[in-house]
């Protein structure tokens, strides 16, 4: 994995590329897509989603696509070191 490791960020258990971002209330945030800067606007991906509950996600890769299954419990209860790499 080249890139440095990102606290609150769920990596595939496969390839270590970044999934999605676990925040601390225990939504997941995800973000996709580049944003385009300029004339004022914010620096925004144009998709972004906050989800609760459990989801089942899919690598981004095409040489992976392994499948990772995330379990929305609260924060607190959470193994958190098994699911986000500090």
């Amino acid at each position: 994995m080249n890139q440095e490791l990102k606290k609150n960020f769920v990596y595939c258990e496969k390839c270590g590329r970044i999934l999605i971002e676990r925040l601390p209330n225990g939504l997941w945030k995800f973000a996709f897509g580049k944003s385009k800067e300029g004339q004022g606007k914010k620096k925004t991906p144009p998709v972004e989603m906050l989800i609760h509950g459990d989801i089942r996600m899919k690598c981004f890769r095409n040489s992976c696509e392994h499948w990772s299954l995330l379990t929305h419990v609260p924060m607190p209860i959470l193994d958190y070191e098994k699911l986000v790499k500090k």
